[in-house]
């Protein structure tokens, strides 16, 4: 990676951080350049407006979203690793989504919905691979958003992984072939 492209990742990790912790008002210029250790002309330079650290995380997102359906197109189990994986393991892609869901509720940034809804065609993309229907592909998203959602928020509403592998076996058992 180069020295730019260094600063661009910091600068949009850093964004990313005071949006998650703080808010989407939180994220401004002048904050992030400070947060991320860059002058507020280096931030510019790199990124010219808010707007635009806005769509560096989607194109993060984007990155992600193509490897992940990459990743798991060719699994013969990609429903089950990808329920497993549902549950929010805090790896650095999940304060990017989080930080996306939270920009994504103001009009003025539908650049993170746009790319919300391109992380979820992706993984239809790679579920419809593997179950070869799309209308099931988009049942288990929408069970993963489920998931996500009740390990994120953690307590009494939480599933545990025990929860979720009886939710795998159980979801198996509906897609198993009757004969």
């Amino acid at each position: 990676m180069s020295k730019a492209d260094d600063t661009r990742e910091r600068i949009l990790d850093a964004f990313e951080q005071l949006v998650v912790d703080f808010g989407e008002r939180a994220g401004t210029i002048a904050a992030t350049a400070d947060a991320a250790g860059v002058s507020k002309g280096g931030l510019l330079y790199h990124f010219g407006s808010k707007g635009a650290l806005v769509d560096g995380l989607a194109e993060r997102l984007d990155r992600f979203g193509e490897r992940e359906e990459q990743r798991l197109s060719p699994m013969a189990d990609a429903v089950t690793v990808f329920l497993r994986e549902s549950l929010a393991a805090e790896d650095p892609i999940d304060r990017t989504l989080v930080a996306l869901l939270k920009l994504g509720q103001l009009d003025e940034h539908a650049a993170a919905r746009d790319a919300l809804e391109r992380l979820d065609e992706h993984y239809l993309a790679a579920l419809t691979t593997s179950l070869g229907d799309r209308d099931l592909a988009l049942l288990v998203v929408r069970l993963s958003d489920g998931i996500y959602l009740r390990s994120v928020i953690g307590g009494a509403g939480s599933l545990p992984p025990d929860s979720v592998e009886q939710v795998i076996v159980r979801l198996q058992s509906l897609l198993a072939p009757t004969g």
